[in-house]
């Protein structure tokens, strides 16, 4: 069996990625497993008080094992039952390849780049989101409305940014970048597919193409499968900003100014 991993950042697109790829009968992207708040890195950090195990031999049981595999299969179905929603059970024998999603300062704070480097036989797709100011707008909102993604096209109140804060936290997002770069650049270009969201949501045949080129990637038959989810914020900015006309002032003369909507 294959292996990958979308390596990410937040609110750079990876629920829709995700979710498009569990819509194909031979794959399985568990989503985020090194999240401390989600369960199956709890199910880790709590067997350490019996079981002497790092987090490289926590992710070599994610990708390698069987009873995990079914554990989240039984959990997918248990959560689509409850949402009413059509349960789409897969067995380990159909399954070509399998992989996680994780955000590159969760592998960075837990100290497990290395098993990255030093699995070479994990496919990599990076995504990324070049637009700073559309990143901290969606990080603003999830904050604020506590969803991450949706199905659904949802109401948005504008919101009061506050301009310090804004530039702090842009600044904050530069340095992760550079830090994602160290990371990818340690990487082989054999098993990278690099995938930068404005070009993938583009439109919709800009969706659908890039799906077909990331099935390839992935050693699978291409699909024209895509995600049902979305855009949170699908506004421009000023329906979005309240204080519309400060925030460009704040922004104006500074690196991040390209960033605002035309």
């Amino acid at each position: 069996m294959n292996r990958h991993i979308i390596l990410t950042s937040g609110r750079s697109g990876s629920n829709y990625l995700t979710n498009t790829l569990n819509q194909h009968s031979q794959i399985v992207n568990y989503g985020e497993v090194l999240a401390s708040m989600l369960i199956p890195y709890k199910f880790y950090d709590r067997s350490k008080k019996y079981k002497n195990w790092s987090v490289i031999d926590y992710l070599d049981y994610v990708y390698n094992s069987r009873t995990f595999f079914y554990m989240a299969q039984f959990f997918s179905m248990y959560s689509h039952l409850k949402k009413k929603k059509p349960i789409n059970f897969k067995r380990w024998e159909k399954i070509k390849n399998l992989g996680t999603k994780d955000f590159f300062l969760n592998y960075d704070k837990k100290n497990c780049v290395d098993f990255l480097i030093k699995n070479e036989d994990i496919a990599v797709i990076y995504l990324y989101r070049e637009n700073r100011l559309r990143r901290y707008l969606s990080g603003v909102f999830l904050r604020k409305t506590r969803i991450a993604s949706s199905e659904k096209t949802l109401k948005v109140q504008k919101v009061k940014i506050v301009p310090a804060e804004m530039m702090n936290y842009l600044q904050i997002l530069d340095k992760e970048i550079e830090n994602e770069q160290k990371i990818i650049s340690q990487l082989e270009n054999n098993r990278l597919l690099s995938i930068r969201y404005e070009d993938y949501f583009a439109n919709e045949e800009s969706i659908l193409t890039h799906n077909q080129r990331l099935f390839e990637f992935l050693g699978l038959e291409p699909s024209p499968l895509k995600s049902q989810h979305k855009k949170i914020l699908p506004q421009k900015m000023c329906d979005i900003v309240e204080n519309y006309e400060e925030f460009c002032v704040c922004l104006a003369d500074t690196q991040y100014q390209k960033y605002l909507d035309n």
